[in-house]
């Protein structure tokens, strides 16, 4: 019995100490004008168009993550543009300066106003780490962010909190 409360009490300590306290970051990206993949009428009302686009962003205010920098991104998104409402979402890798690389998931949407406009000015959206490599290994955590844009591009500010858990010690089997 007291063998099961020892294993117990060990797996509970284990496990806390797993959970890596969160930590804050934030960063700006100067976007230049995305490359549109395609762009389609969905048929069912005038103006509504779904597009994919990719670009590529370096990083204004770099976000430092694990005593890294990074350096530039590259996302991917799918948008759906009506005359009443807009949505995004889409899938960004970022490149630290040490070539480690970290991936989330990002969205946003807004109710616009009918009047016909070339670029939506401002949004607000979320984000969700989805994973990471070398130091960046099973981040997670999650954010906001704002993005503003003109006809040349635009500037994207986010901030969130994330965490990395902790790297498992190696364990030498000799005989």
């Amino acid at each position: 019995m007291k063998l099961r409360i020892l294993n117990i009490v060990g797996l509970s300590l284990l496990f806390a100490s797993a959970v890596a306290a969160q930590t804050k970051v934030a960063g700006k990206m100067q976007c230049p004008k995305p490359e549109v993949v395609g762009t389609v009428e969905a048929g069912d009302h005038a103006g509504h168009r779904l597009t994919l686009e990719k670009n590529t962003c370096p990083w204004s205010s770099p976000i430092e993550m694990q005593g890294e920098k990074s350096k530039d991104a590259t996302y991917v998104a799918f948008s759906e543009n009506s005359p009443t409402r807009a949505s995004t979402r889409g899938t960004l890798v970022g490149i630290m300066e040490n070539g480690d690389k970290f991936f989330l998931t990002f969205d946003w949407a807004v109710v616009k106003d009918g009047k016909p406009k070339s670029v939506i000015e401002k949004v607000k959206g979320t984000w969700e780490f989805t994973g990471g490599t070398g130091k960046l290994e099973g981040i997670w955590g999650k954010g906001t962010y704002t993005a503003s844009e003109d006809e040349t591009g635009g500037v994207v500010s986010m901030e969130g909190e994330y965490s990395v858990p902790p790297a498992w010690p190696k364990i030498n089997y000799a005989p």
